[in-house]
Parts: structure tokens; sequence; C-alpha cells
């Protein structure tokens, strides 16, 4: 579609359209209320992005798993169009292939099952005891002055390790990675300007070369981590999966796979605390941690929306878009939506149906990591709360965000506690 000829739409559908900027305040710091006002019309359209943006609850379910008429091919593309620099840059070695995120079937079918495959093997369960460990290392280490930042001091390197270690990366490549998470977030959900695309696009190479190189050598010389389980899954006569395909996934897991979850530390222990009541609840009685990160999920998740492409003429809520239009679904919108979750703008870490979110995203693209990330939430604030029942947030604090449409969480959150 042509951003130049905008659609008709009704006057409250174009305001909204010329108001939403997730890349700067106030939407970038704290989008709900714009959710809010966006959820009075089921879609809008956005000049700026040439997306259509799906605000509602049932209305993005319906967009995340009806692949017949929604495509995932754009899940990946950038937001901003790639320059004539950056491109070139990317096509000198910078080699993805179609297969998870931005898949449809069969490819995404037949890659799904053997990354599904290869992860059970890895299993989720087995690692609680390191996940643990590492959280109290990082107590140990950091928190024990009377103040400490959530993320600097645990969030940013601990799900980065979990992954690392479940992958068979080494683990004093964390700083590659997180750098590389950066980029990837910047250079196809941010608005950079040509040449900051271009220095992204650069390293955008540069960690697909380091990602490729892990593959092969996994390929020649096996172990017992998730790379060699996806060289060797198999699942009846699928084909089994390409060496380009294999550091497909490790670079896409290399960036989802921990830059969400500190992003997810990040907002839930923000809630918590600004919740008091909340805090207090689950560190006098933990058994409540479980359903308090299912609330916390959907009510300020990581990944605040998803992309899809109209595959043909559809209606939306009864709103017609036209084929090959772009999609952006809110899924924290659809999170607070009243009509599925009421009262939604408070956290209630008791709510019946906290795990109806749509954080993880929903249908056969729902987020293959989503268990591992259950996981080192609930054992981060089990640890945390038994410890450091007196946390509080260092006030005042302004909090700063990665100017783009779909990665949400706090660069920073500084605490501190009376010991």
């Amino acid at each position: 579609m042509n951003p130049q000829a905008a659609p008709a739409q009704s006057e409250l559908q174009q305001q909204l359209g010329a108001a939403y900027d997730p890349f700067n305040d106030p939407i970038l710091t704290n989008p709900f209320p714009f959710f809010a006002e966006a959820r009075a019309v089921p879609v809008f359209y956005s000049p700026k992005l040439d997306y259509w943006v799906v605000t509602r609850y049932h209305d993005c379910r319906e967009v995340l798993q009806n692949s017949k008429l929604y495509s995932a091919s754009n899940t990946l593309d950038s937001i901003k169009p790639v320059c004539p620099h950056a491109r070139q840059i990317m096509q000198s070695g910078f080699r993805p292939v179609k297969t998870l995120t931005n898949a449809d079937p069969p490819i995404h079918t037949r890659t799904r099952r053997l990354a599904n495959a290869a992860f059970t093997r890895s299993g989720v369960a087995k690692w609680e005891g390191y996940v643990r460990d590492l959280t109290r290392g990082y107590l140990d280490a950091h928190f024990k002055n009377g103040h400490a930042d959530m993320i600097a001091d645990l969030g940013y390197q601990l799900p980065a390790l979990v992954i690392f270690r479940i992958m068979g990366v080494p683990p004093e490549s964390v700083p590659v990675a997180k750098a590389a998470s950066s980029t990837r977030i910047l250079f196809n959900w941010g608005y950079p300007t040509d040449e900051e695309q271009a220095k992204l696009a650069q390293d955008s190479v540069d960690f697909w070369a380091f990602a490729e190189k892990l593959v092969a050598e996994r390929a020649r010389s096996p172990g017992d981590d998730f790379i060699s389980a996806l060289l060797q899954a198999r699942d009846g006569d699928l084909p089994a999966l390409s060496e380009a395909e294999v550091t497909t996934i490790l670079s896409a897991t290399l960036t989802a796979g921990h830059e969400t979850t500190t992003s997810a530390i990040g907002n839930a222990f923000w809630w918590l605390l600004t919740n008091r009541h909340a805090w207090e609840e689950i560190c006098a009685d933990r058994s409540l941690i479980p359903n308090a990160v299912e609330e916390l999920l959907r009510i300020d998740p990581s990944v605040n929306s998803w992309r899809r492409k109209a595959i043909a003429d559809v209606e939306i809520g009864g709103v017609k878009v036209p084929a090959g239009a772009n999609l952006l679904v809110l899924v924290a919108s659809g999170n607070h939506d009243p009509a599925v979750f009421p009262d939604p703008e408070t956290l209630d870490i008791h709510r019946t149906n906290a795990k109806e979110h749509i954080g993880f995203g929903y249908g056969a693209h729902i987020c293959l990591g989503a268990p591992l990330a259950r996981l080192e939430l609930r054992v981060v604030l089990e640890e945390v709360s038994a410890r450091l029942p007196g946390l509080r947030l260092v006030p005042d604090q302004k909090l700063e965000f990665l100017p783009n449409t779909s990665f949400r969480g706090p660069r920073s959150l500084k605490v501190n506690w009376v010991s």
C-alpha cells in the first residue's frame, strides 16, 4: 500500500493514526493510555508506519492464528524502509532464510516441528537449578550494599547465560549477543536514520558471521546443546534442517531468547514495587508467584506487538482492510481489553484468567521459549522476594526504553532496601 494514498477512515481513526508515534514519548515510555483510547476502534491506519494497527483482544488473536488470511512474512521486515547503503551491506553477508517467526505453512509447520523436537530434547525443567544458582550468585555479588539496578545487576546477563548454556554458546559471548539484540531491535522495529541504519546493518552482518561459525562448529563436532539438537532433529520423513536454517534460528534465539526475558524482569519489578500490596503478598506467600507471573506478562508484556500481512481483502472488527496491507497487532493493547480482563489497568495477581494473555503471541507462532521465560521469571521472583522483602524503587527515576514498535522493557531500574 502507498502511504501517500491514505485509506478512507473515520475522523477518530485519522486522529489515532496521526498521533501514533511509538518511537517517542509519551507513547514510548507509557503506551497504555494511548492504547485505551485506540480500542475505541478495532483498527486504524498509521501513515508514518504504513501499517494498519489492530487494537482489541479477539481481533489480535484472530489475526495471529489465522494463517489463511494473514501472513507472517513481514514479521522481521524493517519498519523503516532500508536505505540503499544499508541494503548493500546486508546483501554482503546477512543470509537468513524463512524458518519460524516470518514463515507461513508449510515452511513454518516443518521447521516448528523440528525445533520443538530439539527444544524438548534440551528440556526446560532441568534448567531450574541452574537458573536458581545463577540468580543467587547475582544476589550474593550485587545485592549487598542496600542499592542495586535490577537490570544491570541481575536481569541483563542472567537470561543470556541461561539461553547460552542451553544453546551451547560460550558464556564470554554475552556482550556480543546483547549488543546484537539491540542492533536487531533498532534495525527491524526502530526508525533509525540512514547513517544509523548502515551501522546497524554492518553489526547484523558481523553477528550473522558469529552465528554461522557456531553452527558450522557444531555440525563438525556435535555436543549436548540446542544447536546440535537442531542439526540432528528428525520427525518422520520431514527433511532435516539445513545449516542455513539452524543459523537463522540461532540468530533469532540469541535475540528473543534473552532480551525479552531481561525486559520481562524489569517490567515485573516496576509493576510489583509500584503496587506495593502485590509485592508484599508474594513475599508473604510465594505460592502466588506463578499466577503473578501470568498477570505481569499480561499487564506489560516485553513484546507488545507483532506483525502480519493481509493475504486477501479482509474485515477486522467490521473495518475493511485491503489485501497486501501490513498489520501491527498490538498484543499489549489486547491484554488490556476490558471485554476480556475487567479493570485491565490494575495489577491483580489473583486474576483468574490472567493466563489468557497473548503476551507470547497466539496460534502456531506462539513463542517457542515461553516455558523457559516463565520459569526464569518465577525463579527470580521467588529468590528476590525471599531475600529482599524490603525492596523498593528509587524514587523519581526516569525509565528509558529502546525506541521501537515492539520490544518493551526499562534499560535500567534502580532499587534500594534497608538490610
